[in-house]
């Protein structure tokens, strides 16, 4: 592990206590599962007692209590009073009666964490249920629970309202149920209860990334020097052909193929040599091609022996071969490759292991699971962990390529190039007890450093269907344009910008910063996913708003 990504948050005492915490309480009963994690909410900061004797161990947590920890432990901490004025009066919300926590019921409504057209019940004891859907909402993740309110499975027979929120609860890890099958949704929680729940996301939160991996492929040199800070490279110097009887591995530029070995390639070799980072072969293919390679037994066999022949071929420029191991990016796959694409996994693995005198890794790369399932259902997640060193997800590319039809409408504004319900959702399944990847360490986070601008009128509404990609540079020059407009999406997660040209065309563009970037690895890290792959060196923008230090 040579860099960690931290994931800071900010954490404060409980408003309700304004009292020091003690080392011990005496309310505590002696031998309480629930002590240590009372003891860590306040060493954390996050919770305090009502007197240096009394936690308030059995009381019932209010709703109130609750947003209030929620709002010191997930948002920026400054001067209340530019947080009050999001309180509906539908929430019926007495300032006096609550005084202690009025800017932070306050900033919950602000940020959707709570419906603001219906009571809040601020001194209402907190159900479990009310738990999952505020912690889900706080977290970001309302748009995955949606997803998750229909597609995913879960183990409580008690469960009928609310089931996506306590789906994505559930999977976080907040609880475990009230027993193998029931989830109480209706009864309340103490503080103590209340006080576990929030440790455990707290810690989930602040896990680091533990293993950092770029891909190396067209226009990355100009990056190369970061490459040295990561744990791994994959370069994409090859491309599997099939030409209808045989396969063979192309690392020329040969027929059009742009994944090549590059002139002056022992620059990029030397360089990560003189770091240690160790470097993959990335092997790409796609389409029908594919598809009916693996659909051969021969095809299967002569890619698999194709690529050990690449991995023990000695370079002359170097005199032998730089490759630590391979990266299969095999693109496109339906259901009905799933077991070939496996088979064709499991021949490379063997023929690997086999090579007593060098210990080559195997990674893979997955296209997301969708809410859907009507689309890259041909990775076995399972088998794929069980086979390769880590699993690569390309949680990204989930925005429209085409919007023709649609203009004069504002459908810009979903086509979200990485939105965090789709990115959950994938996650998700890729990390599921049943199906998924069974040690969580292997599942490695994929990044696309993409920009995607769709052009508008002056009412914000779209002018053509087809998106345009800019630049990290005009990216850059754009949003240090006084006239352009910053924003956030609170559902997807993602910051979007609206900038004017030289020639006065508007664009609408989504592009990813290191805001982005944090919501994304706190969703992975709720899920014990702990590696993240950047899509490519060279991609990587270098503009302030992105702010690569905390990933290199």
């Amino acid at each position: 592990m040579k860099k960690l990504l931290s994931l800071a948050l900010s954490a404060s005492l409980l408003a309700a206590a304004a009292v020091p915490a003690a080392a011990v309480y005496q309310d505590v009963p002696s031998g309480s599962a629930l002590a240590g994690e009372v003891q860590k909410a306040v060493d954390y900061g996050l919770m305090n007692g009502y007197s240096t004797e009394n936690f308030g161990y059995a009381d019932p947590m209010t709703r109130a209590q609750f947003v209030t920890v929620l709002d010191r432990m997930l948002l920026p901490q400054g001067n209340d009073e530019t947080l009050v004025g999001h309180i509906t009066a539908a929430m019926q919300v007495d300032y006096q009666s609550v005084k202690a926590y009025y800017s932070s019921i306050d900033a919950a409504a602000e940020h959707d964490w709570v419906d603001t057209d219906k009571p809040f019940r601020p001194s209402d004891p907190i159900t479990r249920g009310e738990m999952a859907e505020i912690l889900v909402r706080a977290l970001g993740l309302k748009g995955a629970a949606k997803l998750a309110d229909s597609a995913s499975t879960l183990p409580f027979t008690d469960v009928a309202e609310g089931r996506g929120y306590i789906a994505v609860a559930y999977a976080i890890g907040m609880t475990k149920g009230t027993s193998d099958t029931t989830f109480s949704p209706d009864a309340t929680a103490t503080r103590a209860q209340a006080a576990a729940m929030l440790v455990r996301i707290y810690e989930k939160l602040g896990q680091k990334a533990d293993w950092v991996h770029g891909f190396y492929a067209i226009s990355s040199y100009s990056q190369l020097n970061y490459a040295q800070d990561m744990d791994a490279i994959s370069a994409g110097w090859s491309h599997m052909v099939w030409d209808g009887t045989s396969a063979s591995l192309e690392t020329t530029t040969a027929g059009g193929n742009i994944y090549y070995i590059p002139d002056g390639y022992e620059s990029v070799t030397n360089s990560l040599d003189a770091s240690g980072t160790p470097l993959n072969l990335s092997v790409f293919m796609e389409g029908s091609s594919l598809r009916e390679m693996l659909s051969s037994e021969t095809g299967r066999q002569e890619a698999a022996e194709a690529i050990v022949a690449e991995l023990t071929a000695s370079y002359e420029a170097i005199g032998k071969n730089p490759y630590a191991g391979v990266t299969i990016d095999f693109e496109g796959l339906r259901a009905a490759d799933r077991d070939n694409f496996t088979d064709f996994l499991r021949q490379l693995s063997e023929y690997l292991d086999s090579l007593d005198s060098r210990d080559l890794s195997l990674y893979v790369c997955v296209q997301p699971a969708l809410a859907t399932g009507s689309y890259y259902d041909g990775y076995d997640y399972r088998a794929i962990g069980d086979l390769a060193d880590q699993v690569i997800l390309m949680a990204y590319d989930y925005d429209a390529h085409d919007l023709s039809g649609y203009e004069g409408t504002t459908y810009h504004q979903t086509a979200c190039p990485a939105p965090i319900d789709q990115v959950f959702y994938s996650l998700m399944a890729i990390t599921d007890a049943t199906s998924g990847v069974q040690d969580r360490s292997k599942v490695v986070l994929g990044f696309s450093c993409k920009n995607v601008a769709w052009q508008i009128d002056g009412n914000g509404k779209l002018v053509s269907g087809t998106p345009v990609y800019p630049s990290n540079e005009t990216v850059s020059k754009r949003l240090q344009q006084a006239d352009t407009v910053l924003g956030w999406s609170d559902a997807y997660q993602h910051s979007y910008a609206i900038y004017t040209t030289e020639d006065g065309s508007r664009y609408f563009l989504w592009y990813q910063n290191a805001d982005t970037l944090q919501k994304a690895m706190e969703a992975a890290a709720l899920l014990d996913v702990s590696g993240v792959s950047v899509w490519r060196l060279g991609s990587m923008p270098m503009y302030p708003a992105w702010n690569w230090s905390c990933l290199l």
